[in-house]
């Protein structure tokens, strides 16, 4: 509920901070489930399980209310986009957790709202402010300290976070360009179907035997992100995106909780220096002015990674 100046009531937006702590906490729990089981199934085959759980959510909860528009959403072709780069992001993040610890790997993910705020003038016409390109530089610094980058060689595990970072700030900007052309849920459950049919052929391809432990897990997984997003969803149906882009790094915490209790990996001080600053320049692109309204409001409707 909001207050006629557009406000969340005190009421309304401690729930809807709540909603979204507990997706984005929801959400990197599904992505302690992802590195847990990358050692054990294949990329393709873990991506495909794993849409396959999203929608075993997401898919009647839509036909149910929309219908065929589910299949056949406005804008179908940009959203077709958006599907393909989200499964871009889900490939490379199953990558990155492969080979880094799993906060690590989301902290360097956080690079997006900063390629974001860097693209947005020339693909969407809209510019930020001093502020923001002040945001990026230093959230820029953040990453480069998590990373810690070793130039004598490649580290693929950070090269394959910042391709998701990538992927994800695209996503990110496409949302903005059908945000207002549908409900977010047939969105989101029409670039799940998309990204399923994609990988499919290559699951199939690298099909290889699972247990009933490793199937439950992989359709587990998909059904805690879908829970996530739909708690994501409705946090930014009850309040703003800049009130609430402060709460936007608890998958940040909920990334270094689950590392630890999973596998035992605590970040160094160094690391969680680097975080601090990633959260602080981001807050700062965030409260911007209008770039805060470009990634954050939308990011409502963008989840399926």
């Amino acid at each position: 509920m909001s207050t006629a100046d557009g406000v969340a009531a005190p009421a309304g937006f401690a729930q809807a901070a709540g909603l979204l702590i507990a997706g984005l906490l929801t959400a990197s729990l599904s992505g302690a489930l992802l590195k847990l089981m990358s050692g054990e199934i294949n990329v393709a085959m873990m991506t495909a399980g794993r849409y396959a759980g999203y929608l075993a959510v997401l898919l009647p909860i839509a036909a149910w209310r929309y219908g065929a528009q589910v299949v056949r959403p406005p804008q179908w072709q940009a959203q077709f986009i958006r599907a393909v780069l989200i499964l871009g992001a889900t490939l490379t993040f199953v990558w990155a957790v492969m080979l880094l610890p799993l906060a690590t790997a989301v902290a360097i993910l956080y690079i997006y709202p900063f390629i974001v705020a860097a693209l947005s003038p020339l693909m969407l016409g809209e510019r930020g402010s001093a502020a923001t390109w002040a945001g990026i530089a230093l959230g820029f610094v953040g990453i480069v300290i998590v990373m810690r980058p070793d130039l004598g060689a490649l580290n693929a595990g950070a090269i394959a976070a910042l391709g998701t970072g990538g992927f994800y700030a695209l996503h990110i900007i496409f949302t903005r360009k059908v945000a207002n052309s549908g409900p977010a849920l047939v969105s989101n459950t029409f670039m799940a179907i998309v990204a399923l049919a994609l990988i499919l052929p290559f699951a199939v391809w690298w099909w290889q035997p699972l247990d009933m432990r490793q199937a439950a897990i992989l359709l587990f997984m998909g059904g805690v992100n879908a829970i996530a997003h739909l708690l994501i969803i409705n946090a930014f149906r009850r309040a703003s995106a800049p009130a609430l882009a402060p709460f936007s790094y608890a998958e940040l915490v909920g990334a270094t909780v689950w590392g630890f209790a999973f596998f035992g990996d605590m970040p160094d001080m160094i690391t969680v220096i680097g975080m601090l600053i990633i959260v602080g320049s981001g807050i700062m692109v965030s409260q911007s002015g209008n770039l805060g309204r470009l990634f954050a409001r939308r990011r409502a409707p963008s989840g399926g990674g």
